[in-house]
C-alpha cells in the first residue's frame, strides 16, 4: 500500500510539473493535524504532499481554485471506561488516509510581496491503513496493550471513504510561501461502532510554491 501511494504521488508530480499554463502553479506542503471527536480524545497528526493552484485570470482578479494530494495522519482514542470498579478499557486509533481537499479561495494583495488568501470547500479521504489496540489495566498492575485491529479499512472497523468541508486562511510572501491555518468539518463517522465520531481537525500548514 505504501509503494502505491508513492507511486500515485510522482506521477502526479509529473503531471503537475508537465502544465505549462501561467494560471497553474504547484508546490510542496507540510503541516500540523489535531483531531478530535465528540466521543473521543483528541490527538495529534501530520500532513505531507503536493499542492496544487489554479488562477482564473480571466475571470476575476484574486479568484483561485486550491488543490491537494496529502498523506495525512489522523487518529483518536477513547475515555477510559470502568468495569466493575477496577478494570479500565481504552481504545486507540491512528489512521493515515490520502487527503484530498478541493477550495475555491480569494486572494488579495496587501503589500509589495505579501498577499491575505481565504478559501473553502469539500475534501474527500481514502483510507490506506491504521491500527486500533485497546489498553487494560488493572488496579494497582501494569497496562497490558492489545492490537484488535492490524487494518482498520481493510476488517470495516473504520470506513475506507469519507468526506466534509473546511476552510483555510493564511498569507502569502513573493507568491512562492503559504503559512496557513484552519478547519475541517468531517461529515462522515470514523468508527463503525460509535455514531459520534466525525473527525473536527485543525490544520496549520506551511507550502512552497515552484
Amino acid at each position: 500500500m505504501k509503494t502505491r501511494f508513492l507511486l500515485t504521488l510522482a506521477i502526479c508530480a509529473s503531471l503537475f510539473a508537465s502544465v505549462q499554463a501561467q494560471e497553474f502553479r504547484y508546490g510542496l506542503s507540510v503541516g500540523y493535524n489535531h483531531h478530535s471527536t465528540k466521543e473521543n480524545m483528541p490527538k495529534s497528526g501530520f500532513h505531507a504532499g503536493l499542492k496544487g493552484e489554479y488562477a482564473f485570470r480571466g475571470a476575476a482578479k484574486g479568484l483561485y481554485v486550491d488543490m491537494g494530494l496529502m498523506f495525512s495522519s489522523y487518529g483518536w482514542k477513547s475515555v477510559p471506561y470502568y468495569v466493575m470498579n477496577e478494570n479500565t478499557y481504552e481504545y486507540e486509533s491512528r489512521p493515515y488516509y490520502l487527503h484530498i481537499p478541493i477550495h475555491l479561495g480569494y486572494k488579495l494583495k496587501v503589500g509589495k510581496n505579501v498577499s491575505l488568501f481565504l478559501d473553502a470547500g469539500p475534501h474527500f479521504n481514502v483510507g490506506l491503513f491504521g491500527q486500533m489496540k485497546q489498553i487494560s489495566s488493572n488496579l494497582g498492575e501494569p497496562e497490558v496493550v492489545k492490537t484488535v485491529s492490524s487494518n482498520v479499512f481493510k476488517d470495516g472497523t473504520m470506513p475506507r471513504f469519507d468526506w466534509g468541508v473546511g476552510f483555510r486562511a493564511g498569507v502569502e510572501i513573493a507568491r512562492h510561501v503559504q503559512i496557513a491555518i484552519g478547519y475541517d468539518w468531517g461529515m462522515t463517522k470514523t468508527y463503525q461502532n460509535n455514531p459520534d465520531t466525525k473527525f473536527r481537525t485543525f490544520v496549520a500548514s506551511l507550502t512552497y510554491y515552484f
